[in-house]
């Protein structure tokens, strides 16, 4: 009997993982490794007007989602072999002025990825004095889930600021560079 209720717990504690494998490894129900198509289906079926262009490195972009209450614009990334890989999820652009707003959306949207992917792998240190031109200044990072990279960070470009949350699968980009090979000459004896 024993032995019967310890195999029931193994089988569940293994469809919670899966489950939660599945939660970690999409985004809006849209798992990774979706084709171009898949995504705007799937885009298109929760309601939102995709646009982005067909071709290798564009994207697929919805203008404005609603992550929680943050109005943000989606971004879905994909690689050479036209799998979803990442997404970006971005707000609007503010002045210096409004430079508070993009610290508030930053910490929403960390909030938002913690509830998500879990706890963060450090508490944020970002300060205004801090910011630099033309990069990502991080916010916040996780490293919890292994197959992710995920950051919270502030832009500054030409002089407004702006919050994006990124996740990246590792496995699917990394696919593309592995499966393309250049063809060699074969050598015939």
């Amino acid at each position: 009997m024993f032995r019967n209720g310890f195999i029931a717990t193994l089988i569940v504690l293994a469809l919670s993982m899966e489950a939660l494998a599945q939660h970690v490894t999409s985004f809006a129900g849209i798992p990774f490794g979706s084709t171009r198509e898949t995504v705007i289906e799937e885009v298109m079926k929760l309601g939102y007007e995709p646009y982005g262009r067909s071709g290798e490195g564009e994207r697929v972009v919805i203008p404005v989602y609603m992550l929680a209450e943050l109005p943000v614009q989606v971004d879905f990334i994909f690689n050479k072999n036209d799998k979803f890989y990442a997404f970006e999820v971005r707000t609007g652009r503010v002045e210096r002025a409004r430079l508070s707003k993009s610290f508030e959306a930053v910490a929403y949207m960390s909030d938002q990825f913690t509830a998500k992917y879990g706890r963060s792998s450090q508490d944020p240190t970002l300060k205004d004095t801090d910011l630099r031109e033309g990069i990502h200044n991080l916010y916040q990072q996780w490293f919890s889930v292994k197959a992710l990279d995920i950051y919270t960070a502030i832009v500054q470009k030409d002089g407004r600021y702006f919050a994006i949350g990124t996740v990246t699968h590792r496995g699917l980009a990394k696919e593309a560079a592995l499966t393309r090979k250049k063809p060699g000459i074969t050598p015939s004896f």
